[in-house]
């Protein structure tokens, strides 16, 4: 009996051991995955939207754009808006990555507009996106719901990183 006691002892504290090896051994430098829920600080927010800023765009965006006409690409700027400002409501969602900006930019830079002031009001929105310099979205946003004539909507803020990774989260994944 005291054979099976030492044994028993001895494979229970094995186990304990190895229990503990791989409980503590689980933040090991291994990397964390962020799951849709779990709370993210600031600055991993802010890498993560980086990293879809830089994702690229497919060649159908491209088609796309250069069909548009005047009032769709304003609308395709508001909708952009969206991801960085605060709003009561907000209609119509495009993700804003470097490519599609860069694209919108040049396609509105390069096409006649029956209104000059409206070309002029996107070059001026977007010329600071294609340096990622999205400080001003917010007087973007009004100045294109004022032109829409908005009465429901008007951005108040930027989102902080936390909340702009979750619009995108629920918007665009």
């Amino acid at each position: 009996m005291k054979k099976f006691g030492i044994a028993g002892s001895i494979f229970g504290i094995l186990a304990c051991i190895v229990g503990v090896y791989f409980y503590l051994g689980n933040d090991s430098g291994q990397k964390m995955t962020l799951k849709k829920n779990d709370p993210v600080t600031t600055k991993e927010a802010q890498t993560i939207i980086e990293k879809g800023f830089a994702a690229p765009v497919s060649s159908k965006v491209t088609e796309k754009y250069e069909t548009m006409g005047e009032g769709e690409l304003i609308q395709e700027v508001h909708n952009m808006t969206h991801q960085k400002v605060k709003a009561d409501k907000k209609w119509g969602a495009s993700e804003i990555t470097a490519d599609k900006v860069q694209l919108l930019y040049e396609v509105i830079r390069n096409k006649e507009f029956k209104n000059s002031n409206n070309k002029q009001m996107l070059l001026e929105i977007l010329e600071p996106w294609t340096n990622q310099d999205f400080s001003k979205s917010v007087s973007a946003h009004n100045k294109i719901w004022s032109y829409q004539k908005g009465n429901i909507g008007k951005a108040t803020r930027l989102l902080t990183p936390e909340e702009e990774l979750k619009y995108i989260e629920e918007e665009f994944r």
